[in-house]
Formats: C-alpha cells, sequence, structure tokens
C-alpha cells in the first residue's frame, strides 16, 4: 500500500542550534544572571518562536471552532478518550505509541517491506520517529489520520508491533477516508494482513461512521490485491505506469469500499 512522506524545514538545524543553547541553562530562581552569546539570527528565530506562539493561540481557537461547527458529535466523543483495542481472534490492534518506533524503524528501514509501500527504506531510527513517529501521532491529534498498530495475542510479547495500518485524510465531515498498510516480513503469508484490514475497516464504518474508504496497490503487489478484495474492496480506477519501482514503470489499481455496498 502507498504512503506518503513529511521532510523537515530548511531552517530546522538553525532552530536545533538555538534550541541547544537555551536548553544547555541551568539555572534555579535565585541564581545570578547569566551571559550567553546570542547571534543576530538567534535573535530573530526567537521573535519568530513568541510571533508564532501568539499565532498558534488564534489557529487553535479558530481549529476547535471549525471542528465543533463541521464534526459530527460522535467525533468529538471519539476524539475525546482513549480509542478502543481493537480484537480479532489472533490480533490486538491499537493506535500507535512513541515506543513502537524501533520495532517501525526496523520495517520501514527494510527494501523488501517498503518495495510497494511508496517509499525509500529509512536510513535510521531518528528519521523514523521525526518524519513518521511524531508525524503520524500529531496528525492523530489534529484529527486527520489514525496509526493502527498490529501486535499478536499469543506472543511472548503480545504488544510488540508487526505492522500497521493507516487510515488517513479524514475529511471534515469524516464521510471519506484512504488506506495504507504494511507488515513485517518475518510475518507474511499468515493472513494478519487481511485479518487487521478486515478491523479496521469494520471500526472506521461502524464506529466513525465513513461513508466511503479508499486504497491503492501496486499491480504486482498480488498480496495486498487479495487483501482488499476479502474485505469487500472494489477496483474503481487503473493507472499504467503510475510509479517507477526499481528502474521499471508499475501500474497501480485504485480500489475503494463504500458503506452501503
Amino acid at each position: 500500500m502507498t504512503e506518503t512522506t513529511t521532510t523537515e524545514t530548511t531552517d530546522q538545524p538553525q532552530q536545533n542550534e538555538l534550541l541547544a543553547k537555551i536548553s544547555s541553562l541551568s539555572l534555579e530562581p535565585d541564581s545570578p544572571p547569566v551571559l550567553v552569546p546570542f547571534t543576530a539570527a538567534d535573535v530573530e528565530l526567537w521573535r519568530d518562536f513568541e510571533e508564532y506562539k501568539i499565532q498558534r493561540k488564534g489557529w487553535d481557537a479558530w481549529r476547535d471552532e471549525e471542528w465543533k461547527t463541521n464534526h459530527p458529535p460522535h467525533i468529538h466523543e471519539l476524539f475525546s478518550k482513549d480509542w478502543p483495542v481493537l480484537e480479532t481472534p489472533r490480533l490486538r490492534i491499537r493506535l500507535l505509541r512513541s515506543s513502537d518506533s524501533e520495532d517501525i524503524f526496523a520495517v520501514l528501514s527494510n527494501p523488501v517491506a517498503v518495495k510497494y509501500y511508496g517509499q525509500q527504506p529509512h536510513k535510521d531510527l531518528t528519521h523514523t520517529r521525526k518524519q513518521y513517529v511524531d508525524v503520524m501521532i500529531g496528525r492523530h491529534s489534529f484529527r486527520d489520520a489514525a496509526s493502527f498498530v498490529i501486535t499478536l495475542k499469543d506472543a511472548d510479547d503480545d504488544d510488540k508491533y508487526i505492522g500497521h495500518i493507516n487510515a488517513v485524510q479524514f475529511d471534515r465531515a469524516f464521510k471519506f477516508a484512504e488506506l495504507a498498510y504494511i507488515i513485517n516480513p518475518a510475518y507474511w503469508g499468515k493472513g494478519y494482513g487481511t485479518e487487521a484490514v478486515g478491523r479496521v475497516v469494520k471500526f472506521l464504518l461502524e464506529e466513525v461512521k465513513i461513508h466511503k474508504i479508499r486504497a491503492g496497490f501496486f499491480a504486482k503487489n498480488v498480496a495486498s490485491k487479495r487483501v482488499l478484495e476479502k474485505v469487500g474492496f472494489k477496483q474503481e480506477g487503473y493507472l499504467r505506469d503510475n510509479v517507477l519501482i526499481d528502474g521499471e514503470f508499475e501500474d497501480e489499481y485504485l480500489m475503494a469500499l463504500i458503506a452501503s455496498s
């Protein structure tokens, strides 16, 4: 399944340097004054940050009002509490946590696992933590996405990540969503993908009340095709030569499941 990535801003190194200077200070309420060498660029960044804090209050107020106006009551209730742990005969499916970072990196850094996932393999754990885990947790807090972690009930560590399913691109009325998923190759061929996707789809339709769920897969990814068809998705489109994988153009299928179908 395809998934998008994010990148850091060009100001990030400067911001990190300024943060390091401030974080290095260790002052008590009765400590004497301390001189810290700040450059003109540091001062400008600090002013930008203060302006951002002021503006963010307005953004937060606008967003809260937007949610009240456009989001259905059941969405307010759902996002005001911890989401339920979903269960199947063999799996528990919960929301993503920061502590999943290392297990996720092991999968997203594996070229075999990500070949048809629409991303390049991750190079280091920091990238996975900042550009995937933190981003997805943040998107959930802004009601834009939900990342479901798949775990095995009968494993020695029954809370260990073996894959994830992302529901993204929620619209304002929570009628549409897109689905993407990935499983650790060590657990391929056991039907876990179908079991997990089916349970998440059931939750999205019945609890989130999504009307239409979209998904896509590349033509050679026959395992994803079987998963989506088994849980009720129907083909809606076919894009020829839509992506380049290992130097070869690959077609992409567009699938969807509608609540009433």
